[in-house]
């Protein structure tokens, strides 16, 4: 059986036993939990090995690519240039990226109400290590709806969205603005474009190619939603996801790192809870960009809500 690191509060310790059965059980790398309760830990455990072929065990510091839970990070770094009265979110996106078609607002792009979900010409993979030519892409693009009228995620395309106007209002790249603005001051393992040292910590994704992962998170999706997660292709390729190169490109919308277990700050909502110490931006500015709740988006058969980057 696959030994288990880490602790589990002794209220908690079935915790463990369930965590152990899992680790056990599935095929490819290995896993890690942290669990925060009442104001404290009450579990923080790993084990298994961070690649298929096990050769290297987990550990504490190892990383994990988290997909969508990289965009609330995103979103959280524009809404600290909101907070500080450099970006407007009821202004259009034209206003801070003049060459940008769509006629939606900032409020629209952070929640999600664009329209801006998909490309119609098609990229090749390498466009996501180009920021520049997925900018000029994006720019381009006609919404796929009217801004406002519906909402449904931009999969791939809201970390360059969002990431854009940092850059052009802020100088910085998105990933050097969550560095230096957000994760580095907060302790924060969690970052948007890797280093060689963060990169020899990586987690290797396993289970993508499985075919029953297919089937059921795939295989069920919209056409339209196919094109947004297809353009460019690779996101559910485990070459390409694994790859130096995706790593350590900036892809706001899926790739970043972050460590399992690190400080309950790292959820993206206590960002924006003044109750947290570690606020980033006021309640007032989260709110702003949560839209209502509608009955089906373009991707998902039943009702939704997202905003703040995710669901």
């Amino acid at each position: 059986m696959t030994r288990v690191e880490g602790e589990a509060a002794p209220r908690f310790e079935p915790l463990r036993d369930a965590f152990q059965q899992v680790v056990s059980e599935q095929g490819g790398a290995g896993a890690a939990m942290a669990a925060w309760h009442e104001g404290r830990w009450v579990a923080s455990l790993y084990g298994g090995y961070i690649d298929a072929a096990h050769t290297r065990p987990w550990r504490a510091d190892s990383i994990v690519m988290p997909y969508s839970v990289t965009k609330p990070f995103a979103a959280v770094c524009l809404l600290t240039l909101v907070d500080r009265g450099l970006v407007r979110l009821d202004e259009p996106m034209q206003t801070y990226w003049p060459e940008f078609v769509a006629p939606a607002t900032v409020r629209q792009v952070l929640s999600h109400q664009a329209g801006v979900v998909a490309l119609d010409d098609p990229l090749p993979t390498e466009a996501f290590y180009d920021w520049d030519r997925m900018c000029a892409a994006l720019a381009a693009q006609e919404p796929q709806w009217r801004p406002g009228e519906r909402h449904g995620e931009s999969a791939l395309l809201y970390g360059h969205l969002v990431g854009e106007v940092v850059r052009r209002v802020d100088g910085r790249s998105l990933g050097r603005f969550l560095r230096e603005e957000v994760c580095g001051p907060r302790g924060l393992d969690f970052s948007v474009g890797l280093t060689a040292s963060e990169q020899a910590r990586a987690i290797e994704l396993t289970g993508l190619a499985d075919e029953s992962f297919r089937r059921q998170v795939l295989g069920t999706r919209t056409p339209l939603w196919e094109r947004a997660t297809n353009n460019p292709p690779g996101a559910w390729d485990p070459a390409v996801v694994n790859s130096p190169a995706w790593r350590a490109a900036e892809i706001p919308a899926a790739m970043s790192i972050h460590c399992i277990m690190m400080p309950p700050k790292i959820v993206p909502w206590t960002l924006v809870n003044p109750g947290s110490t570690s606020c980033t931006v006021s309640t007032r500015e989260a709110r702003g960009v949560l839209p209502r709740e509608e009955p089906a988006s373009f991707a998902r058969r039943e009702s939704s809500r997202e905003g703040l980057g995710t669901l």
